[in-house]
């Protein structure tokens, strides 16, 4: 019986995490890439990804196999393995974080009043999500894109913007 009221409950809450635009505080179990955190409310854990763009691991993981979008990521973190691991620099494990639901993704609040989204594309490491609308987040998401564009870090320093964000608009 026990076992039923908690599934109920995790099911009820579940819902309304997906269905409300309210940001929901979360504890941060597990960061396995810098597109993939894995976070939990209650009994219930869930993964994010970030809202709005398309991190290198995502890129990499999209492309067709020995492909030269794979082998430019490959050689970027080879060159800078530190930013392979950038996120854990940013998002701690067993902190609370504010997060908000966007459709299959998460608007994880991180550092300075800015989105892990941001920071992400701020380093270069991400590039915005073709097609996606979003006039809350639009401004700075192309304001963080272009200035990583300008200082060309990350995606921008490498073919890697010719060999895989081409793709990206094709689909």
């Amino acid at each position: 019986m026990h076992k039923k009221i908690n599934i109920f409950i995790s099911v009820l809450l579940l819902t309304q995490l997906l269905v409300a635009k309210e940001p929901t505080m979360a504890l941060l179990i597990n960061i396995e890439s810098n597109d993939l955190q894995e976070f939990k409310v209650g009994n219930y854990s869930f993964q994010c990804k970030p809202y709005g763009v398309l991190g290198l691991d995502e890129l990499y993981k999209e492309s067709s196999f020995n492909s030269i979008c794979k082998e430019s990521i490959k050689k970027f973190y080879k060159k800078r393995k530190d930013l392979q691991y950038y996120t854990m620099s940013k998002l701690h494990v067993m902190q609370m974080y504010s997060i908000e639901f966007r459709g299959d993704r998460c608007i994880i609040n991180a550092v300075g009043g800015k989105s892990l989204s941001e920071l992400l594309l701020q380093e270069g490491l991400a590039v915005r999500q073709p097609f996606v609308k979003d006039e809350e987040y639009e401004y700075y998401f192309d304001k963080y894109q272009n200035e990583a564009k300008l200082a060309k870090k990350g995606v921008w320093k490498e073919n890697i913007t010719r060999e895989c964000v081409a793709n990206i608009y094709k689909r």
